[in-house]
């Protein structure tokens, strides 16, 4: 009996002393997905983005590929290419193809139509990824050396072409665009190599989308994925409490998430997409041509109250850094506020309250600006009215215009406005390349010592160099801010996680993406889905339970094993003395 005292211990120490493991986590698969997405983005071709709010790189690329993952990760990770070289000074780059590609028709993708692309988007119109190719960087040439390999020449050092550019700008087929005259009035449903392929869309309704079986990293887990287009955010999220869809790609709301972390089967993630809310200034209309009465403006803004009132809490307030605090890009810089150094730029600029009434005078003028803000977002409206009583303690007048999504894309694009709010998006908060065209394009700054960094930024051949000099470009907007960047928000997303529970939080993303509906994909980013880290805990609550049931066994054993033994050893014991 001894022995087998020996032997039960030894199993116990082995059970107390083992880890407590789970079984392998197998990623959900479903029929339908039904996700309520806030805004119309055309037919989802790289040619009909449309300006916030609403998502569109993650739609267009749920039938898109890029080759390589994600412009936001600290590494290249391969995707329809399966690596990048650069030559000594970064000019040149040879990047070979994933074999075994095909296009939602079925034609073989080839070197030939990532050639193509770069050449189409770098001689056709302007969208929100041409830049990658026409100007920051700008490509000579891509060339196909053979069916899966392809030669990048950059007009200058481009030692981010695989982390960003490569990453960011989707591939098309060749064999359907070369046919296309003017991409801008293209309606046809878009053919890629994604995991998914777009086989309806009702303007201004709804999106419907179907799997492709034959992707190359395997089917994706949801087989067809319906969106209804809902602007309204009430009824977005009632729809979501009411089990009518299943996701919405609207950041929750600080005020909505006590009450939607109560509704039954409504989970909340954090997602982490990079978000902002700026005002962009008209600097042809004066005074805001004048940059101190702009830095006075800037000063005057109670950042930490619109966070604390607007926000619950629930963000950071912004900083002349403009880029999001998350990004590998940006520099920390703090916005200062104070008002009475406001005041007394004002005052030393000349523009000061002659007749009392309380605003302010430029030029015989008094000083009444406008800002425009979209109608359908409580948020914006909310934060324009705080700045509008702040402003006022510097004797500066602000008007709130609300107007729709469509009108006030129009005002913006035609530079229609003094002050207008904007929604900063992951592409402008995240990429370097993007925020330099942005300056220009959408900012509209000027600044000489500006213009002397990024010169000296295009000519540096590593990441490290390019790096550097976009710290000290950001460095230049403490003073000189291209924009009034007001707060960045957590962001936070609501979904039925008894429909789905495989959402993976991407870095700059938040959850609705392609990377979400792929099995490999969790591997490949090293993230895990929101339902690994809830089964991990489980499992490992699990496991400890049930090494206590075992050592409580054992233990019952041990003592009657005692017991046994101590009853045969008194036996003994009364034997030899007779």
């Amino acid at each position: 009996m001894r022995p087998v005292l020996v032997g039960v211990l030894g199993l116990l120490m082995l059970i107390v002393l083992s880890p407590a493991t789970g079984g392998a986590q197998q990623t959900q698969e479903v029929e339908r997905l039904t996700i309520a997405t806030e805004a119309d983005k055309g037919n989802l071709t790289p040619y009909s983005f449309r300006p916030p709010p609403g998502l569109h790189s993650e739609l267009t690329n749920l039938i898109h590929d890029t080759l390589f993952l994600d412009p936001y990760t600290e590494e290249p990770i391969p995707w329809l290419a399966t690596e990048a070289t650069p030559n000594s000074d970064a000019t040149t780059w040879t990047v070979t193809l994933r074999d075994g590609v095909t296009w939602h028709d079925g034609e073989e993708f080839t070197a030939e139509d990532v050639a193509f692309t770069y050449e189409y988007y770098k001689e056709g119109p302007a969208n929100r990824y041409s830049h990658h190719a026409s100007e920051v960087p700008v490509i000579e040439s891509a060339e196909a050396l053979d069916a899966s390999t392809v030669e990048f020449t950059c007009e200058q050092p481009c030692p981010t072409l695989d982390l960003i550019t490569l990453a960011d700008l989707p591939i098309l087929p060749k064999h359907i665009w070369e046919n296309v005259d003017d991409p801008q009035t293209y309606t046809d449903l878009p053919v890629g190599t994604g995991p998914y392929k777009l086989v309806e869309y009702v303007e201004d309704q709804s999106y419907r989308f179907e799997a492709n079986e034959d992707y190359f990293l395997g089917p994706p887990t949801v087989q067809e994925i319906e969106m209804p287009i809902v602007p309204d955010p009430s009824s977005m999220f009632l729809a979501l409490e009411s089990g009518q869809v299943d996701t919405v790609t609207r950041n929750v709301p600080p005020e909505l998430e006590e009450r939607l972390g109560e509704t039954e089967n409504v989970e909340l993630v954090e997602g982490n997409r990079f978000s902002s809310i700026f005002y962009r200034f008209n600097a042809e209309r004066p005074p805001l041509d004048q940059q101190e009465f702009r830095r006075a403006l800037d000063m005057a803004i109670d950042r930490q109250e619109l966070v604390d009132t607007v926000l619950l809490g629930s963000g950071r307030v912004g900083s002349p850094s403009f880029m999001h605090p998350d990004s590998e890009w940006y520099r920390p810089e703090d916005a200062t506020f104070d008002p009475e150094q406001a005041q007394t730029i004002l005052d030393e600029a000349g523009i000061t309250d002659t007749d009392g009434d309380g605003i302010r005078e430029s030029d015989g003028e008094p000083v009444s600006l406008s800002v425009i803000v979209p109608a359908n977002d409580p948020q914006q409206i909310r934060t324009a009215e705080l700045i509008t009583q702040q402003l006022e303690e510097i004797g500066v007048e602000l008007q709130v215009e609300s107007l729709d999504p469509g009108t006030l894309s129009q005002r913006q694009n035609a530079r229609d406005f003094e002050l207008a709010s904007f929604q900063g998006v992951p592409h402008l908060l995240g990429d370097p390349t993007q925020m330099i065209e942005s300056l220009e394009s959408l900012l509209f700054y000027s600044n000489p010592e500006y213009e002397e960094l990024k010169s000296e930024w295009f000519q540096a051949s590593t990441v490290e160099q390019q790096s550097e000099l976009l710290s000290e470009i950001q460095a230049l907007f403490v003073d000189d801010p291209p924009a009034f960047t007001l707060y960045y928000p957590d962001t936070k997303y609501a979904y039925n996680s008894s429909a789905y529970d495989g959402w993976l939080p991407a870095e700059g993303h938040g959850i609705h993406h392609k990377w979400s509906l792929i099995p490999e994909a969790s591997e490949m980013m090293g993230i895990e889905r929101v339902s690994q880290s809830s089964t991990l805990e489980e499992n490992a609550s699990g496991g400890r339970a049930a090494v206590y049931a075992l050592v409580g066994a054992g233990v019952i054993a041990l003592l009657a094993l005692a017991v046994l033994l101590w009853r045969r050893s008194a036996r003994k014991t009364d034997d030899d003395q007779i």
